[in-house]
């Protein structure tokens, strides 16, 4: 009876789990690079593309002086991060620098220190993005159409909540590695966790869990193509 028992609910859970994959029945969008927001099952909304630019990070701090204590002289440190390179991949070129330095063990303290860092930023103009949705406490969908799919999506995407005023959206850029991305130091950087998996010949579905949706102004990096001082990248906000 125990058996049987047993039987039914892993039946009924396999049943609810494929019920759940066949629920998004959405077409591919139809053109590469294309961001789409589910707006239902079978619908979707084309986010806006804005091109960002490199700035100043806004914050001072002493932290990054703190952190290379061991490794540079301020100095030296700055010229790893890549400060006067005017472009993201310097800077993310130098992150990667500066986390071998200071050896793997201490790798995941270093990353983390480096969001305080007084470096750069990536600077959207206008307070808000031209999309908006309203928060409703349920995950959000969203539908990205690529070259090929064949890469694990957390890898190459990144979903941030940018640090928004009445004139500009920021967000420092920081290339948290995706293990990373549910750590509350990475919450507190505006680097968003969500999980992705393929969806139909080229495209990913990318999902924010409803615990990660607070109102805000969000973007979507594709981290691929962030090589120069413009950056494509698909906002929207939740009110």
């Amino acid at each position: 009876m125990k058996k049987l028992y047993l039987f039914v609910l892993l039946a009924v859970h396999t049943s609810f789990t494929i019920a759940q994959e066949k629920t998004i029945t959405v077409a591919e969008p139809e053109f590469i690079n294309s961001y789409c927001i589910l707006t239902s099952d079978s619908t979707y909304a084309t986010l806006p593309k804005e091109s960002g630019f490199i700035g100043k990070h806004e914050n001072k701090t002493k932290k990054l002086s703190r952190l290379v204590g061991g490794v540079a002289d301020l100095a030296g440190a700055a010229g790893i991060i890549g400060i006067g390179s005017g472009s993201v991949s310097g800077i993310t070129a130098g992150v990667k620098i500066l986390t071998t330095a200071s050896g793997v063990s201490s790798a995941a303290q270093t990353v983390s220190a480096l969001a305080g860092y007084e470096g750069m930023d990536i600077i959207f103009k206008g307070g808000n993005s031209p999309y908006s949705l309203k928060a409703n406490g349920k995950d959000i969908h969203l539908i990205i159409k690529g070259e090929e799919n064949e890469i694990d999506p957390v890898e190459i995407y990144r979903i941030v909540r940018f640090s928004a005023s009445k004139k500009e959206r920021r967000i420092q850029w920081f290339e948290w590695e995706s293990a990373l991305l549910g750590s509350d130091d990475a919450r507190k950087s505006g680097y968003i966790n969500f999980s992705g998996k393929k969806y139909g010949k080229l495209s990913y579905l990318l999902t924010i869990p409803s615990n990660e949706i607070v109102k805000g102004e969000y973007g979507i990096f594709f981290m691929n193509i962030i090589t120069a001082t413009a950056i494509p990248v698909g906002t929207f906000s939740v009110k």
